[in-house]
């Protein structure tokens, strides 16, 4: 059965993750104090998208089969990210051209960590490839389902651990596991979750704007708290920027519901090409930074209305780009741009 709710929380997941790189892309000198409460409550988007990600493997688990379903992200996911690291890849090889050292080197490190190219959120491919590698560990957790307790230690565990280089990608798969498992725990508890959350969201949505305003007011730090190393503690003792996200998801679950005759369709094509736009959407930041530069000297300044616009502009032209895309490849565009 198709969930529409949960398919909006794709297309608001990955809308939210564009909006936090656009706000990242813009200048931040004119206004810095918008641009503080924009990284509060814009980063650490990829708990959205990986909670949804626990979610729906837990929906489909009744027709999981390994060797398929390690056949199917190799066409969908791997093949396309490394489709659109190509561009990425030309980029970093001409501009050190002449650098030191091994180009498949290069090459294969990048392909091994999503990181070296202007398309810097790849990272998530491969960690996310962990989590497709160990399908039979989660789907022990999917039919029996006491083991979705082991979600609490990891979560304890991640808090205190604070969120590691992005390099680092075994170290940032442990960091996001408990966010898959309770995206799970949560698909696995929809028929009882579901109503409560219905009657719960504007208190777990007030909770998180609470928090977010405290940030904003009090921490020292805004965004995320990227740590050099797990246990490093160099942002206290608890990753409030993970409780708060988590929190947020909640949140989201109840309201997309709430609002789900309101939203109708309107969301769907986002939710439809969301790998798409993730794929994508920083190229488009990475093009304007560069014609910003060359026209104007600088990127523009950051603030509420160049946030906007810019985010608007950039989903505008994934979403466009990738219809014609669509459109031209047919059935073959899932396995080459990822829709």
């Amino acid at each position: 059965m198709f969930l529409r709710y949960i398919h909006n929380f794709r297309a608001v997941a990955i809308l939210v993750i564009v909006a936090g790189h656009a706000a990242f892309t813009l200048g931040r000198d004119a206004e810095p104090r918008t641009m503080d409460l924009l990284a509060d409550v814009l980063d650490y988007g990829t708990v959205l998208f990986l909670f949804i990600a626990g979610f729906l493997f837990q929906y489909l688990s009744a027709s999981y089969d390994y060797r398929g379903y390690l056949g199917r992200k190799l066409r969908n996911v791997i093949l396309p990210y490394v489709i659109t690291l190509l561009p990425g890849i030309a980029f970093v090889l001409w501009t050190n051209r002449h650098a030191d050292g091994s180009p498949l080197l290069r090459v294969a490190t990048i392909l091994v960590t999503g990181l070296g190219t202007p398309d810097y959120p790849m990272w998530y491919i491969p960690m996310i490839t962990l989590f497709y590698l160990a399908a039979p560990l989660f789907i022990r957790i999917v039919r029996h389902p006491r083991l979705y307790w082991v979600a609490v230690p990891l979560l304890v565990l991640s808090t205190v651990a604070q969120r590691p280089p992005e390099a680092q990608t075994p170290a940032i798969a442990l960091y996001f596991l408990p966010v898959y498992v309770i995206g799970m725990w949560v698909g696995h508890e929809r028929a009882r979750l579901g109503p409560l959350l219905l009657r719960i969201w504007p208190w777990l949505l007030g909770l998180w704007a609470a928090a977010v305003v405290i940030r904003f007011l009090f921490s020292p730090v805004h965004g995320g708290d990227y740590s050099r190393n797990l246990f490093s503690g160099e942002y206290g003792w608890v990753d409030w920027m993970l409780l708060m996200k988590l929190v947020l998801a909640f949140a989201l679950v109840g309201l997309l519901q709430r609002c789900e005759g309101l939203i109708g369709d309107r969301l769907t094509f986002i939710g439809d090409i969301s790998f798409t736009i993730f794929f994508v959407h920083v190229y488009l930041l990475f093009a304007f930074t560069l014609a910003s530069v060359a026209l104007f000297g600088a990127v523009p300044q950051g603030n509420l209305v160049s946030w906007f616009v810019l985010t608007v502009a950039v989903v505008a032209a994934a979403a466009a780009g990738t219809a014609v895309a669509k459109r031209v490849l047919g059935p073959r565009s899932r396995s080459l741009i990822g829709s």
